[in-house]
């Protein structure tokens, strides 16, 4: 049992670092955030929500495509801070410490990327507390599964209203994200993969889950 568990866990974080490398080198693509910065960001977050789409349903247009970008890299700054902090906090271990491990590479290089795809535009990262949820096992889990589980809604929701050029990368990234999801909804004993397709969220849905969390502190 041992050796097939650390098998296992061998075989995941070579998954994880394969696809890491695969982010790193992918063609151009986006996932970014609104503007929810110090001295503006009610205001500022509202435009944003107000100028996407609701789901697939607008024209494609290089001012869309950054709107899109920036909501999706908020959902990523997030997530690369969340599992860097519970994966230096000294708190966790066995496979939740592998997951935090090659989940904070992975969303960084998310975040690197599409930081380097926006430009100037990109959006500044806020600041975060998580309070316990990245030191106690069980509400690291859990808040794991919320935070991947709402950006594959996101990824979903948002995808169609790219341009073509930026539909291929992004749906690349989409996709390690649902391998996320399986990954956490596996060590919680749930099943991977419940549903033949990946229900599809508006911004406004999401941003209310992830404000719900009360990470956010910006």
């Amino acid at each position: 049992m041992e050796n097939h568990e650390s098998g296992t866990r061998s075989a995941r974080e070579r998954d994880g670092n394969t696809d890491l490398a695969a982010e790193a080198t992918a063609s151009r693509g986006e996932f970014v955030r609104r503007a929810i910065v110090a001295g503006g960001a009610a205001a500022a977050g509202g435009v944003l929500l107000a100028g996407l789409p609701r789901l697939a349903s607008s024209a494609p247009s290089a001012r869309q495509d950054q709107r899109i970008f920036n909501f999706i890299l908020e959902l990523e700054y997030m997530k690369a801070a969340f599992y860097r902090e519970a994966a230096e906090g000294g708190q966790l271990d066995g496979e939740a410490l592998q997951l935090a491990q090659v989940l904070s590479r992975q969303e960084q290089a998310h975040v690197d990327f599409f930081r380097r795809e926006l430009g100037n535009a990109a959006g500044e990262e806020p600041t975060f507390d998580f309070g316990d949820a990245t030191t106690n096992r069980d509400r690291f889990m859990e808040s794991a599964l919320l935070l991947e589980e709402n950006a594959v809604s996101a990824y979903v929701g948002q995808g169609a209203n790219l341009t073509r050029a930026r539909m291929v990368p992004f749906g690349r990234i989409a996709s390690v994200e649902g391998r996320h999801t399986a990954w956490v909804r596996d060590m919680l004993g749930r099943n991977a993969a419940p549903l033949a397709a990946d229900a599809a969220k508006t911004a406004r849905e999401v941003r209310a889950a992830i404000d719900g969390t009360g990470f956010v502190t910006s």
